[in-house]
Parts: structure tokens; sequence; C-alpha cells
């Protein structure tokens, strides 16, 4: 007999909970698959309890349970990543990334489903490495390996100026994310300043204390949603005291809410 693995609950248990399922890249590859982690947690409904009772691995380079929902795996995208489960013919839970970040295309047979975080590719669309927080609450952090770029490599901005972060964070109404920044004043004294997508304040300060030397940061810096070529993306504003000036901008991060 086939123990269920997705059922309904009956309020024995709070109004969302999430338990294990940490998520990591594949040691063996690690550029198409992720490991998925045992654990349990409520679907994105309320109603079902879903259990992931065997390690699962999900490969990109196939469709369906365990795979991709739809298509072949992008460049430069955020994937979601969910938990899916059948409550009425009892199939054993799965997992699956889709670009679609609040409803995947799900199997046939699999009627319920929770998102348990995001994963990246690059340009060559292989899966970034990074690290995932796990345990019990929905609140989780996600890390990259190393920081990656964004189209600021070298800005000279002196207003404050849109920096884009769709293809390295999750779009959201607003999400906090570590943003890793090498400043280099011309003169000793200048500033760096960052604020949230839609802010009127200068959110965070960085002074330059001797000219054309680096200052490296990290900074928890609140993306905001602005709609850029039609699309709704993350996004933060830099400006700097002096065109002079030179930074570079990276995104070592973020934290996410299930």
């Amino acid at each position: 007999m086939t123990i269920p693995q997705a059922y309904k609950q009956y309020g024995q248990i709070p109004f969302f909970y999430i338990n294990g399922l940490g998520i990591s890249n594949d040691a063996t590859t690690p550029n198409t698959k992720l490991d998925i982690a045992t654990g349990t947690m409520i679907d994105s409904t309320q109603t079902f309890q879903i259990d992931l009772l065997t390690a699962a691995v999900i490969d990109a380079t196939t469709t369906g349970l365990n795979g991709l929902d739809t298509g072949t795996l992008g460049a430069s995208k955020v994937y979601a990543v969910y938990l899916v489960g059948d409550p009425v013919t009892s199939n054993l839970s799965g997992c699956m990334i889709s670009l679609n970040q609040t409803t995947p295309l799900l199997p046939f047979g699999y009627s319920v489903f929770g998102k348990i975080g995001y994963v990246t590719t690059d340009a060559s669309s292989h899966f970034l490495l990074g690290y995932w927080t796990a345990g019990i609450g929905s609140a989780r952090t996600f890390f990259y390996d190393a920081p990656q770029a964004t189209a600021i490599t070298a800005g000279h901005g002196t207003t404050y100026t849109n920096v884009n972060l769709i293809t390295l964070v999750p779009a959201s109404v607003e999400r906090p994310v570590w943003i890793s920044t090498s400043y280099v004043p011309a003169t000793a004294g200048n500033t760096l300043k960052m604020q949230p997508g839609n802010a009127t304040g200068d959110a965070i300060t960085i002074t330059g204390q001797v000219a054309a030397i680096a200052v490296t940061s990290n900074s928890l810096l609140m993306a905001q949603t602005v709609v850029i070529s039609t699309v709704a993306s993350p996004v933060i504003n830099y400006k700097e005291a002096n065109a002079s000036d030179a930074v570079a901008i990276n995104v070592a991060g973020y934290q996410f809410d299930l």
C-alpha cells in the first residue's frame, strides 16, 4: 500500500508551515541538477500538507516530475523551485522548477504544490552555485557562491540611476537583497549612495576615504518593483558624488519568504 504524501489538514499546524526541504546544487552534476532534502510543507492554498519522504533530484534537462515544468532551461533566468503532490491517487511527491514564480505547470496526476525557493541560471543556461538556508519556518536566505555582476560594472551616475536585478533576484513587490559594491572615489570624501527602486531618501551611504582606492562593502538593501521595458523588475538605485568616481555593483544574495 502506498502511503499518501499529500493530505488535507484540519488545523493541527500553524497558518503556514514548512520544515526542511533544503535546496543544494547537485555534487556530481551541479550545472543542471538540484538536490532537494526531505521535509514537509503546507501547499499554496494552505489546505494540503505535502511530505517529501525521500530526497529528490531535479534534472533540468528533462520535463515533468523532478524536472522542468515545460520547455528547456533558459539563460540568465530566475526559476522557482516547487514541491508538488497528489492528494487524490497517492502518487509520490516530487519537485520541479518553473519560470512561473507563482504557478507551475503540474505533471499529470498532480494537483497541489508549494514553492520552496529559487535557482538562477547563467548565460550558458547552467545553474549558478549557491547556498540556501532551510529549517522550520518560511523565512529563508540565499547566497551566491560568488557575488554576481549586474549591468553596473563601472558606473558613473551622479543622479539616482536604476540597477535592474531581474536576472539575479526573484521578482516581487519588495525583497531584501545583499548588494556587494566596489567603489573607487576620484577624491577622498566622495560618496556612493543607494536606495530602493521607488525610494526618495538615501538608504545607504558609503564614503571613500582615499582617492583612487577602492572601498568594498556588503549592504542589505530593499529591492522594489519598477516597470522597465514593460517588465516588472526588482530594482535598486545608485548615485555617486562625481562623474569621475566609479562603482561595480554585484548581487551577493537575497532573503525570501515562502
